[in-house]
């Protein structure tokens, strides 16, 4: 299915990519998908819960989206796919923080034209004239990719501070510490933020950012986990 939707939503509309950035679940380690990548000629790289920060952005987008679509849906979870187009649509047209910029107009050049208000067009001088508009596209995408670049390294410098900042404020875990864990299974309307306990075996890097756990209640169950989704265990 993600292969398909590779093909048919990624490389017919925009072209071929050339990186695939995924986590290891199983539909990004397939077979099917490896072939696809393989006969397209599109690198793969899989991030590690040593190291999420690497499609970070994705995560954040993905908490977004999730939030959105529970305030839509409401009393009707059921329904969240007939809303996704718009909710998607929403966020593509919003200005992003990161880029001070919206993701449409960072994709097609222009501004898009919002369905509520068909009426509000976008004034470019002389729109109908083919070759003024590949000018202005030739003129103002590569400015606006740069605005959105530079925009999006100082977002990042921002955010590593505040990681940075975050670890000091959270500190490390030792052998034996209880920990509950971010409960990421139950997809966009948790019942149960957070699951435990869990007990720290060691730290499986340097940086003391990833812990290999296990569940105090089934010692057999052995994980590993981001410090990011851990917090100390407070029994109830």
């Amino acid at each position: 299915m993600i292969a398909q939707v590779l093909l048919y939503e990624v490389v017919l509309k925009y072209g071929l990519p050339e990186r695939l950035i995924s986590d290891n679940g199983s539909s990004y380690i397939s077979d099917a998908m490896t072939l696809v990548l393989k006969q397209l000629g599109i690198s793969r790289a899989l991030t590690s819960v040593e190291h999420p920060q690497t499609d970070g952005s994705v995560e954040r987008f993905s908490r977004t989206l999730k939030t959105s679509i529970a305030i839509v849906v409401g009393q009707e979870p059921n329904t969240w796919c007939e809303y996704l187009p718009f909710v998607t649509f929403a966020y593509n047209t919003a200005v992003q923080s990161s880029t001070q910029l919206t993701p449409f107009r960072i994709m097609h050049g222009r501004d898009s034209v919002i369905p509520l208000f068909p009426s509000v067009q976008v004034d470019y001088k002389d729109k109908d004239a083919v070759y003024k508009w590949g000018r202005f596209l030739n003129r103002t995408v590569p400015l606006t990719h740069s605005k959105a670049i530079t925009n999006i390294k100082k977002a990042q410098a921002h955010q590593q501070n505040q990681y940075k900042h975050s670890r000091r404020v959270q500190g490390t875990y030792n052998p034996g510490d209880l920990v509950a864990r971010r409960n990421v299974k139950v997809g966009g309307f948790p019942k149960q933020r957070w699951i435990g306990p869990w007990v720290i075996m060691k730290a499986t890097n340097k940086d003391n950012t990833a812990y290999q756990i296990y569940n105090k209640k089934n010692p057999t169950s052995v994980s590993k986990a981001n410090i990011g989704d851990l917090m100390k265990w407070y029994s109830h």
